[in-house]
């Protein structure tokens, strides 16, 4: 059996029994008529310190209870002190980590776009958007190694070196140019900010003010310069005119256009632009095929139709976009169109290129009378929920749309005249127009679709 007394701390419950001390509550003693409370608290280096103080209590209990209060208040103060030299500590801890990142190497401007395209914060941008980003970037790191050439840092451009750069820009670069970079570099520094090594403390382009920019459109091109740009090309670069020219798409999706979007036997292009692909609200345009147009196609064998419609000139917009535009501007310039014009003081500014052709489309639609909401559903400029819309229930007035355009790719005295179309379409209009109900345009629709006629009077 096991004889060993515990030890205890001395103090007596009352009653002249000895009582262990729990930890944390402190000890009671009596003297006399009162309480010999002892207790241990912290201070704020964590060392222990006793405390003792004389309790007036008839009972245990209330020596207890007052014991407790006492202790408990103690702790909080303590906790508070501890909590409040630990703030000053970590707050002084905090200050020596930035003293010792400021020394460190911080993200390097050569590294910088890198680190951009990298990063999961920054805007959904597509290859060719990325890829005119690094040249913006390229541009303006050869700006730093002339005009700054001791930076090394992304956090060493100053607002001040910003709107330098933005100053000498402005004098080279047009309005939109100009405007396209000042928005980048903004963006790449914003997006930035949260890079751990980069440690911006501002963005220098927030302060960089956008220029005014006075929009320059491509103009429409004649009947007699349609035909004369589309009688001068063969092989792929005819067949791209004539998609151009009869659906007024762009020149990328002209380019690119896949034979799985093309439907022959139903006679119907069928696509979703590319400028609108990449966001949540980009649907799909439905084009009819001109019967010029689906007769070019048609030459092209069958064995053929697959991939690219013009697979050559794919691969030449893929690999590099502007040498298709220099050689679509040769074929203007063979055709005498004169591509830019030049005001003295000012940049030469571009007045025809393949984009005229989606111009001359709406005008030449328009001209022939076609309601502006049919043309806008066609070229893809109105709500997708219209487009759909307009397809399924006035089916007709989209084949009339694209039917009116007259024919520049033959000779010319074989161009028939767009007087004769825009008169044959506004005839259509007119009784398309006389019918009062959508019952009677249905079943106009459905007369028209089962004897390949216009609507009867």
């Amino acid at each position: 059996m096991n004889t060993k007394k515990r030890r205890t701390n001395g103090a007596t419950d009352g009653k002249g029994n000895r009582r262990r001390r729990k930890n944390g509550t402190g000890t009671l003693e009596r003297r006399g008529d009162k309480w010999l409370a002892r207790w241990y608290v912290y201070d704020s280096h964590g060392q222990r310190v006793r405390q003792s103080q004389t309790i007036e209590a008839d009972t245990l209990d209330q020596a207890r209870a007052e014991l407790r209060r006492i202790t408990e208040g103690d702790s909080l103060i303590t906790r508070e002190k501890i909590l409040r030299d630990t703030r000053d500590k970590l707050e002084g801890v905090k200050a020596e980590r930035r003293n010792w990142e400021d020394k460190q190497p911080a993200l390097a401007l050569a590294d910088a776009f890198d680190a951009y395209e990298r990063s999961a914060n920054r805007p959904d941008s597509g290859e060719r958007t990325l890829a005119d980003y690094r040249s913006y970037f390229s541009g303006f790191l050869s700006w730093i190694a002339t005009n700054r050439p001791d930076y090394i840092e992304l956090r060493d451009v100053t607002q001040e070196d910003a709107q330098d750069y933005a100053n000498d820009l402005k004098a080279k670069a047009s309005a939109g140019t100009y405007n396209k970079r000042v928005v980048f570099f903004r963006c790449l520094w914003r997006v930035l900010a949260d890079h751990p090594k980069a440690r911006l403390v501002c963005n220098p382009w927030e302060k960089v003010k956008k220029r005014e920019v006075i929009e320059h459109t491509r103009r429409e091109l004649t009947i007699e310069e349609l035909a004369n740009v589309c009688g001068s090309v063969t092989g792929e670069m005819r067949t791209l005119f004539a998609v151009g020219v009869y659906t007024g798409l762009r020149l990328g999706d002209c380019a690119l256009l896949d034979w799985g979007e093309v439907d022959l036997a139903r006679s119907r292009i069928c696509l979703i632009p590319r400028k609108t692909k990449r966001h949540a609200h980009g649907k799909p345009v439905v084009i009819p095929i001109h019967p010029t147009l689906a007769d070019i196609l048609a030459e092209i064998p069958t064995k053929k139709r697959k991939g690219y419609v013009v697979p050559e000139l794919a691969e030449l917009y893929e690999r590099n976009n502007s040498l298709l535009c220099r050689r679509i501007s040769a074929v203007f310039a063979a055709a005498g169109i004169s591509t830019q014009s030049k005001k003295e003081g000012e940049r030469a500014k571009v007045d025809v290129g393949f984009h005229s052709l989606r111009h001359t489309f709406v005008s030449l639609s328009a001209n022939a009378g076609a309601p502006l909401a049919v043309v806008q559903s066609i070229v893809g400029h109105s709500n997708p929920a219209m487009t759909r819309h307009y397809f399924h229930e006035s089916e007709a007035a989209l084949t009339s749309a694209v039917a009116a355009l007259p024919d520049v790719t033959g000779e010319a005295n074989q161009v028939e005249s767009n007087a004769g179309a825009a008169g044959r379409f506004r005839a259509f209009c007119a009784a398309w127009d006389a019918l009062g109900t959508d019952e009677e345009r249905r079943r106009a629709l459905d007369y028209a679709k089962a004897h390949g006629k216009g609507v009867p009077k």
